[in-house]
């Protein structure tokens, strides 16, 4: 989020909102993929609806591409009976995954097999079980399982979002599934909205309200409603971020007069400062592992991303190219960290190693800004302002084509994925 930047700003020309909005393409080559399925008990028109909600996740991860049916030399009948390896790599599928879905009332099972036909081995076999009226539950598990077979990585696929949804002087929070589907209102009405972030157990959201002109930090529970505030201090609150174990709150606090991370501890109720410098200090975010935290100062004369090791408070600066560098947000694999740079006077999204090697653009142009990352660590969301209406997209984390998930008629920033 670039509020708190604002001070810096007066040097950086920004992006028209007519620039172009360029996704650099990387070298990765996705799986080919032939995917098959037949039931028992279920209607054709539920069939085909869930073999597509399965075909729809594996090729928006963007790690497959789905090969053409008709190229297939054999139906799912003989390749149930027999699994001719030759067969599939003539048409060069690196996967093949077939599914056998039966339906008894409300209960649903689905026989998966996974196979690598170019090393001729069976990589996954295995049998899910859904109690649900809804189709989309299970389509997300079949899929979440055929990814982890063929990459070794989960799948995000039964995974949701969280995001800002303005509206004139207003902004309400809404929650959908990873795919843009199922949006529902869980929050109404704040007069200002901003960085929200959500707990582990994907039930508590910390997040920066306004009260008049005034921010504070709240807690809003997904289940319940009830908001409760925990920073209220004289001058900025913002940016609140969970540590992994779900016991602290990272946060920009100015109180003291000088703009810094401090950190809450939700159990004793205690805050304590955490960065010392006359400059600013903002928008914290973790490592997994819990021990470092990632933030945005000028304390080198100009934006940059620096981060701080818990045990012993040692701190050093991470980014190295660019005059621009802020929002850092580590993966949950950690081994990356996303951010928004400026490259040829354009904001981008980036992302670097933790120690700010191997710097990656992925997205440029439009405003782009508040990023965040899939659980996986394979994805990332951002928001992209154009003529003052902004989207989110997301795109792969080592570059290639990008996708729109919410409408062109809502203003929508600050997601936040599941964990």
């Amino acid at each position: 989020m670039r509020l708190i930047f604002i001070l810096f700003l007066t040097f950086i020309p920004f992006t028209s909102p007519a620039a172009e909005f360029e996704i650099f393409q990387a070298g990765y080559h996705p799986l080919k993929l032939a995917w098959m399925s037949d039931a028992k008990g279920v209607d054709a028109t539920d069939l085909k609806l869930l073999h597509g909600i399965v075909a729809n996740d594996l090729q928006s991860s963007k790690s497959f591409v789905i090969l053409n049916p008709f190229s297939y030399l054999a139906d799912i009948a003989q390749v149930r009976q027999k699994v001719d390896y030759g067969d599939w790599r003539i048409i060069g599928t690196d996967i093949l995954a077939l599914a056998h879905m039966k339906k008894f009332g409300n209960h649903w099972t689905a026989d998966i097999e996974v196979h690598d036909p170019f090393s001729n081995k069976l990589l996954s076999k295995t049998t899910l079980s859904y109690d649900s009226t809804s189709l989309r539950p299970l389509g997300h598990a079949i899929a979440n399982h055929i990814y982890r077979a063929a990459t070794g990585i989960p799948g995000f696929f039964d995974t949701h979002i969280l995001y800002v949804s303005k509206h004139g002087r207003t902004a309400d929070l809404v929650y959908m599934d990873q795919d843009g589907a199922n949006r529902q209102l869980v929050g109404k009405n704040f007069t200002l909205l901003l960085s929200p972030d959500l707990a582990p157990d994907n039930n508590l959201l910390a997040l920066n309200t306004y009260v008049g002109n005034h921010p504070r930090l709240e807690t809003f529970n997904l289940s319940t409603g009830e908001r409760t505030t925990f920073g209220d201090f004289k001058g900025l609150n913002s940016t609140p971020a969970w540590s992994p174990d779900g016991r602290y709150i990272a946060a920009t606090l100015s109180y003291t007069g000088y703009t810094q991370i401090h950190l809450f501890d939700t159990q004793t109720k205690q805050w304590r400062r955490l960065t010392h410098h006359k400059g600013i200090d903002t928008s914290p975010s973790w490592s997994p592992d819990g021990e470092y935290i990632a933030f945005t100062s000028n304390r080198s004369g100009t934006p940059q991303i620096w981060k701080i090791r818990l045990s012993d408070s040692h701190i050093e600066r991470v980014s190295m190219e660019g005059p621009y560098n802020t929002s850092p947000v580590w993966s949950p694999t950690g081994n990356r960290i996303a951010y928004i740079a400026l490259k040829n006077w354009q904001y981008a999204l980036a992302t670097m190693r933790p120690d700010g090697s191997d710097v990656q653009y992925l997205v440029t142009g439009g405003q782009v800004d508040t990023p965040a990352w899939a659980p996986n660590g394979q994805m990332l969301l951002f928001s992209r302002n154009v003529s003052g209406v902004r989207r989110l997209y997301r795109v792969p984390s080592w570059g290639g084509e990008g996708e729109a998930i919410s409408g062109p008629l809502e203003d929508a920033s600050d997601p936040v994925w599941s964990r």
